[in-house]
């Protein structure tokens, strides 16, 4: 499983590990609030559950093993199945070509070339199948931990909203990029990453 900060890092927002500390003292201070404002910060601030997000994360790739584990199985059982079907037609045709005597051996050897056919169709449809099952537990677990990430950029914004509203009305040059070594600007968080 991995930690916090890789999941940080995976997301794009290594650079903001400072604000998903534990302690609004240290948020405060990164922030550039000092005196009443980190006091004001700190009250009613709620950390950024880490625990729980970890939580997730592994709920997510659990399912995403459980999803794979139970496509794997019904395709391992048709697979067992297809393989039966294949023995007990050969089975058949040699049995009616037996009572057919020699005469028939064209025609054996046809019908067996032709459930051969058939089971070769079936096995390449079960694959596909299989691998569109595969890539659909996949697309599945892009969404879930596209909402992890929407998590991590809310919790962002959320705690550069109070810290501007904070510096209240002189928000005009607001005096820190929320990003650690940023300039006297204030730049957006840049969303465009997500945890994969």
């Amino acid at each position: 499983n991995m930690s916090f900060e890789e999941l940080l890092k995976q997301a794009g927002l290594e650079e903001y590990s400072p604000y998903f500390s534990q302690n609004p003292e240290n948020i405060a201070s990164v922030l550039g609030l000092q005196g009443s404002q980190a006091t004001q910060f700190g009250q009613f601030f709620q950390p950024f559950n880490q625990e729980k997000f970890l939580e997730a994360q592994g709920a997510i790739e659990q399912n995403k093993a459980t999803r794979t584990q139970f496509l794997e199985g019904n395709y391992q059982s048709s697979f067992t199945g297809l393989g039966q079907q294949l023995g007990q037609a050969t089975q058949q045709i040699g049995q009616a070509a037996g009572q057919a005597g020699f005469s028939g051996a064209g025609s054996t050897a046809r019908q067996i070339a032709e459930s051969r056919k058939m089971a070769g169709q079936s096995l390449q449809d079960l694959m596909q199948k299989r691998e569109q099952g595969l890539f659909g537990i996949e697309q599945q677990r892009g969404t879930e931990m596209a909402g992890l990430t929407g998590m991590l950029q809310n919790y962002l914004q959320g705690t550069f909203g109070r810290a501007e509203r904070l510096y209240g009305l002189d928000a005009t040059n607001m005096p820190f990029d929320p990003r650690p070594g940023g300039n006297t600007q204030n730049t957006p968080i840049d969303t465009s990453g997500q945890i994969s």
